[in-house]
């Protein structure tokens, strides 16, 4: 896809794509990439939505991106601005905020229309066909899943956010259900919003 773009004129073509949406603490974490060209060009790392991808893999990507002359900006939208303004409002903000940080002339979109001024595409899984859009989740996915280890696990260990990031497993819900929400939880997300 970015190749085709690149033929058109576009250079700094920018992924954009956020992970957390669906979490039940911590924020939505959104990164955009615009890659070096080495590894833009046939896609010879194989970038792919980060879901689909190892942990040892994503690090090992994260880290390629990182160290090369590609670049890269992350926006975050706390749980709290989650709870006030929506999560979709709060990962466009997010998105807008990783996207003003990089310099761009084409963006591509994972899923969210962003209206933006400069030449953009969003569509759903844009993450499985562009090279920068699987790069920008894995940037996204990194990161986010650092600051639920690194930080809020070490915070609020009783919650074992080493684990599970924030998201809703059996074993998360268990544990809201028995000690309530912390600091970082979504007071409007259910089942968070019963135990208040």
């Amino acid at each position: 896809m970015e190749e085709l773009l690149l033929d058109s004129g576009f250079n700094n073509i920018a992924g954009i794509d956020e992970v957390g949406r669906g979490s039940l603490a911590g924020p939505v974490v959104s990164a955009a990439v615009v890659l070096d060209k080495k590894l833009l060009i046939d896609n010879p790392l194989k970038f792919n939505d980060s879901k689909k991808l190892s942990p040892k893999k994503r690090k090992e990507l994260f880290n390629k991106i990182i160290y090369s002359r590609s670049i890269f900006s992350i926006g975050i939208s706390t749980n709290n601005e989650i709870d006030d303004h929506g999560i979709l409002n709060s990962t466009k903000k997010s998105m807008k905020e990783a996207l003003k940080k990089i310099n761009y002339d084409y963006a591509i979109i994972d899923s969210v229309n962003l209206n933006l001024n400069k030449p953009y595409f969003n569509f759903n899984k844009a993450d499985t066909i562009s090279a920068s859009v699987a790069a920008a989740s894995i940037i996204a996915k990194v990161s986010r899943d650092s600051i639920m280890k690194k930080i809020y696990d070490n915070l609020y260990p009783e919650y074992f956010f080493k684990n599970n990031k924030g998201y809703g497993s059996k074993k998360h819900i268990d544990i809201i259900k028995k000690n309530g929400i912390s600091f970082i939880h979504r007071k409007t997300f259910k089942p968070n919003s019963e135990y208040l």
